[in-house]
């Protein structure tokens, strides 16, 4: 774990796999994962960054040693979840910083609606 190590927490991550059509319906089997994040809400001046249409969900950047998936719908990928403060975020962004000794992972979350899959909604069975 990086010097930032300090300022992490655990949270649980649901991974998911890749996607297969099943009765008409798209079905990702997924684990969770305990892992170590700094995890913080955007910014005003980061959500002003983004697309307006985009400014309305719940929004959170987190900071580990593990790099995340996001979401790849080309691929039939998910991405990756982060379970925060009793609701699921989905991985929108997900890059490596390597280019200081302080090297990690940075990745945005967006809320996840609830018109998911209630399956998926569910919480994570482990504790952090």
């Amino acid at each position: 774990m990086g010097v930032l190590g300090i300022f992490r927490k655990r949270y649980v991550v649901r991974r998911f796999k890749t996607q297969k059509i099943v009765n008409g319906y798209a079905v990702a089997p997924y684990e969770d994962i305990a892992v170590s994040l700094n995890v913080q809400p955007l910014t005003p001046n980061e959500l002003l960054a983004l697309p307006e249409g985009e400014r309305r969900f719940r929004r959170l950047k987190a900071y580990g040693d593990l790099l995340l998936t996001a979401s790849n719908p080309k691929e039939g990928i998910p991405g990756d979840w982060l379970y925060y403060r009793g609701e699921w975020y989905k991985c929108v962004s997900a890059a490596p910083w390597d280019h200081t000794i302080l090297s990690h992972c940075e990745s945005q979350f967006a809320a996840v609606a609830e018109a998911e899959p209630s399956a998926n909604l569910e919480p994570p069975r482990m504790e952090v």
